[in-house]
Formats: structure tokens, C-alpha cells, sequence
């Protein structure tokens, strides 16, 4: 059966999330919008409500972990939830476009690219673009209570949700307008939680 959505605004769709990870943490699954009927009306468009910018890691993913369904997440991924034009572009267009009023960075604990960016691995090819920004996260954690890498990865959550909610024109006229939250979030794999960084 297709779940009526109506327009939120960020607060309440981060609470719709935050109330769908109960769901999946405790078992108690809703699965909305996974029928015909569903899809069929996605056809004619989409109108999610949030934008949810994750790792790549395939334990975590976003429309199962906070027990949404179809049409309902403007999902991107990408290993150590990092951003870049193509990531930017992408948020600017659910945000401005679709309506989108919010838009979440994900860590989450055990991330590979951070650490093996912490365990000093060589990263050849493509995948050298990761380091700079987990690196820096790492500096800015080294020495803190807790595991080191899990720390890197909730500090580098942070630092791209404020780089999303600052990046203009766009997204940071949407936020200063109320009109857009952004929020960076921390998904933990063996508890299924998410908490709000």
C-alpha cells in the first residue's frame, strides 16, 4: 500500500527518518512504498524527503536503515560520505528543484577508506582522491577518547555537513532561508542506530 506523503519540512522529515531507524533497529518494519502501486506513481515524479549522503559500504544503506521505500530518499553514495562538485550538483538539484527540506551526511563506524587512510595504506588510482579529506579528519580526532578511525569518520561527517549547508549560492541560501536543514548523522553497524552528530 502507497503512503501518502505531504510536504515536511526538514525538522519533521528528520523525525520521519529518526522514527523509521527505531523501526530497523528494534525489527519492527513498516516497509512503506515497496508495492506496484508505488512505483507506478513514480513514474510521473519524485518528491523525497530527505537527501541522504552516504558511504558506499554496502552494510550501509540508507532506504533500509531508516525504513523508507520507494521515491521516499534522494540517496548518493560514495566511500567516506565525501563531496565534491558532481555530489554538490546533485544535492542543489533535489534540494532546489524537487523541494527536498533535508539533507543528511551518514557516517557510520568501521569505515574501510577511513581506516585505511588511518593505517597509512597506499590508495593507488582513483581512489588517492579519498585522502585528503579523511586524512584531515584524522588529524583533527588524533588523540581523543575512543576509537580513532569510528571518531575520523563522525569528524568527517560534520565537516561535509557544514560544507554542504555553506556551499553557494544554492544550498546555503535554501538553509539561511529555513527552507533546508542539513544535518550530519553517524550509523552504527553493530546496534543499527543512527544518532545525530
Amino acid at each position: 500500500m502507497r503512503t501518502v506523503k505531504r510536504k515536511m519540512t526538514g525538522q519533521e522529515a528528520l523525525e520521519a527518518l529518526l522514527a523509521g531507524n527505531k523501526r530497523f533497529v528494534s525489527g519492527n518494519l513498516e516497509r512503506p512504498n515497496h508495492c506496484e502501486e508505488s512505483r507506478k506513481e513514480l513514474v510521473a515524479g519524485q518528491s523525497p524527503i530527505a537527501v541522504v549522503l552516504a558511504c558506499a559500504d554496502s552494510r550501509v544503506p540508507p532506504v533500509d536503515v531508516f525504513d523508507q521505500g520507494l521515491g521516499d530518499l534522494f540517496v548518493l553514495r560514495v566511500a567516506g560520505n565525501l563531496i565534491n562538485d558532481h555530489i554538490l550538483g546533485s544535492i542543489e538539484y533535489a534540494v532546489a528543484h524537487l523541494h527536498t527540506p533535508l539533507v543528511m551526511v551518514l557516517g557510520h563506524s568501521s569505515c574501510g577508506a577511513v581506516t585505511a587512510v588511518a593505517q597509512g595504506a597506499k590508495l593507488n588510482g582513483h581512489i588517492a582522491c579519498l585522502t585528503p579529506s579523511i586524512d584531515a579528519a584524522l588529524k583533527r580526532t588524533k588523540g581523543q577518547d575512543g576509537h580513532w578511525p569510528d571518531n575520523a569518520a563522525r569528524e568527517l561527517a560534520r565537516a561535509n555537513a557544514k560544507k554542504i549547508a555553506e556551499s553557494e549560492p544554492i544550498i546555503a541560501d535554501l538553509v539561511q532561508e529555513e527552507k533546508v536543514l542539513v544535518v550530519a548523522a553517524y550509523y552504527n553497524l553493530a546496534t543499527g542506530e543512527v544518532i545525530l552528530l
